[in-house]
């Protein structure tokens, strides 16, 4: 018989940290491809304009707004902070684990949650535990 996992509540918060990672990727590939098209074409060079436009859509791309992610010992549950009213029922998948930080795609979406040890310090134990520990939703593959 396997125990119950118990609860754990987590609050995601804005990572501007990510957000700067996902931006400078961003704009390094746009820069790469700038710097092809130059070698190739040196009439190109509008291509370089599209190096800042690419960072800013990444950054509010990799934006993350205020959420609560809950486990109530059988699902998982994706709302906003300060209300239960417009909780979703969703199946999370560890798609990178870095011990301190975390990057957890929920469905339906999908949605990008990254999670680091440093906004969640008192839950991340439980968190992780939780993560690996917990049988699969129903429908989702064991």
């Amino acid at each position: 018989m396997r125990r119950r996992t118990p609860p754990v509540v987590v609050r995601l918060a804005p990572q501007p940290a990510v957000q700067a990672v996902v931006a400078l990727l961003a704009a390094m590939t746009a820069g790469g491809l700038a710097a092809w098209a130059l070698g190739h074409q040196p009439q190109a060079w509008p291509a370089l304009l599209a190096v800042p436009a690419a960072a800013a859509w990444a950054w509010r791309a990799a934006a993350v707004g205020p959420r609560r992610l809950r486990w109530d010992g059988q699902a998982w549950w994706l709302g906003h902070p300060h209300r239960d009213d417009d909780e979703t029922a969703v199946q999370l998948t560890v798609l990178i684990d870095l011990d301190a930080w975390l990057l957890l795609r929920a469905m339906p979406g999908p949605r990008w949650l990254p999670l680091s040890r440093h906004q969640q310090a008192a839950q991340w134990t439980a968190l992780r535990a939780t993560l690996f520990a917990a049988p699969p939703s129903p429908g989702e593959p064991s």
